[in-house]
């Protein structure tokens, strides 16, 4: 098994005890994001903007394994405000992920690890399987 950490061209680590992401193998497994800049940490009060820019901050980590989006096998969203922001969330996850979308599950919570964070994206890619 080969497994090591992949971090962003940013060279960002999170602020906490965790890796932006583990690759075993062909597996990437990518923590959470969400729509905050990585380096000022800034974020807009939209869910379209949360959301676009939580997917630019996966893309990052994806393309930094040597992987794209389409190797997305799975995706799980936790959202503050499943009533107000699904259907905006959701017309974003159709522009990132057009044809052949990966399985999918989206949570309702309480509250993300910052108040007005909206959104939050994990995925799992399995590297070099888009053709």
């Amino acid at each position: 098994m080969n497994r090591h950490v992949i971090v962003p061209p940013t060279g960002l680590l999170p602020h906490r005890p965790y890796s932006p992401a583990i690759q075993v193998d062909q597996l990437l497994f990518v923590s959470g994001h969400t729509g905050s800049d990585p380096v000022t940490r800034a974020f807009s009060d939209d869910i379209t903007e949360q959301t676009e820019l939580a997917f630019r901050n996966i893309q990052s980590v994806i393309e930094a394994a040597g992987g794209r989006m389409a190797d997305v096998a799975k995706a799980t969203i936790f959202m503050t405000d499943m009533d107000a922001d699904f259907q905006a969330m959701n017309a974003v996850f159709k522009r990132v992920f057009p044809d052949q979308p990966p399985a999918r599950s989206t949570v309702g919570v309480a509250h993300l690890a910052r108040p007005g964070l909206k959104v939050e994206i994990e995925v799992v890619a399995v590297l070099g399987s888009a053709g």
